[in-house]
């Protein structure tokens, strides 16, 4: 993985059509061109990845979270398919067809900017974008992963831990490589012995259980 940003994507090539005709292959390409300005006042994001934590924070909050004063501490929210049905995000992934399906349905792409493939955005044309140079890596990594493309310095991670389901064995290392990639401080929000040591054993990561980090972000109830 190289760390890209935003700031320096025009936008990109997708292909449409593969044919092979006379042992030779020809490819329908599209420009897609960057269509997000993210502009946020704090540089903090947080990735709620799943409920797993939901007994001992309700991030549902975060959807009336204003930040302290002129909005200095102010979170832009991250969140998978799954979250995005509890609570109004900022910004939603999900590669899931099924899903995206139930996000159509319910409208929720009308208030979240929701990414996905290039596959489900040609097949749902003016509902969703597309996920930007995209990793081939799971979606619980992709909130990362895009939280620090869009240029975001502080990432809190909630709803993440060794007990987390990621959807494949290598999730873990997914987002290790995140936090190796993006010069940029990670928090991991919970209990601290139960997070995986590949990620601790990144100098850019730290953990904070979650009354600390309620107070440090300045989450009202």
């Amino acid at each position: 993985m190289q760390s890209r940003y935003r700031s320096d994507y025009p936008g990109e090539f997708v292909i449409l059509e593969t044919k092979w005709s006379g042992g030779k292959k020809t490819e329908t390409r599209e420009w897609i061109p960057n269509p997000i300005e993210n502009q946020h006042i704090s540089g903090r994001a947080a990735c709620i990845g799943t409920a797993i934590d939901r007994q001992w924070f309700d991030y549902t909050r975060l959807a009336r979270h204003r930040g302290g004063l002129l909005s200095s501490k102010k979170l832009q929210t991250y969140g998978t398919g799954e979250i995005a049905v509890d609570m109004r995000l900022d910004f939603t992934v999900s590669t899931s067809a099924d899903q995206l399906a139930a996000v159509k349905q319910a409208g929720l792409q009308a208030d979240s900017v929701v990414y996905t493939t290039a596959r489900n955005c040609i097949n749902n044309p003016g509902e969703f974008y597309l996920i930007p140079q995209r990793p081939l890596i799971v979606d619980l990594a992709t909130i990362i992963y895009l939280a620090a493309f869009d240029g975001h310095r502080e990432i809190f991670l909630l709803g993440y831990n060794q007990e987390t389901a990621g959807g494949r064995d290598s999730w873990i290392g997914d987002v290790a490589n995140i936090f190796r990639t993006y010069p940029v401080d990670f928090y991991l929000v919970g209990e601290s012995t139960n997070m995986p040591g590949k990620w601790l054993d990144c100098a850019n990561v730290r953990t904070f259980d979650y009354q600390d980090w309620i107070s440090y972000c300045d989450v009202s109830q």
